[in-house]
């Protein structure tokens, strides 16, 4: 053997981690303006963060990085359709406020 190698010890994949982390951060990301990441952690295993969570991310959290989903949730005013979606608001006005109003 060569003083320059030497053995690594690789965790064996843990295909549960990563799919639990996976679609704990695709729910995340439907409720979030920041996008959700799927890291690795030192043991091997996998966990979900969000970008909202720490500001802006670290250097060795970007590098642990294996898998991204963006973030899903809009502003009601970047709707294209806000007409539509006002629509489905319901507003009761009272004419009569105005007449009782001190002010």
């Amino acid at each position: 053997m060569n003083a320059l190698t030497k053995t690594l010890d690789i965790p064996a994949f843990d295909h549960i981690s990563y799919d639990a982390a996976v679609r704990a951060a695709t729910v995340r990301a439907q409720h979030s303006f920041f996008d959700s990441h799927v890291i690795e952690d030192e043991f091997g295993g996998f966990l979900a963060i969000d970008e909202g969570d720490y500001n802006a991310l670290p250097q060795d959290l970007i590098d642990r990085i294996v898998q991204s989903v963006p973030g899903m949730m809009a502003d009601d005013f970047d709707e294209a359709n806000i007409g539509r979606a006002a629509s489905f608001m319901s507003v009761v006005m009272d004419p009569e406020w105005d007449a009782d109003c001190p002010f």
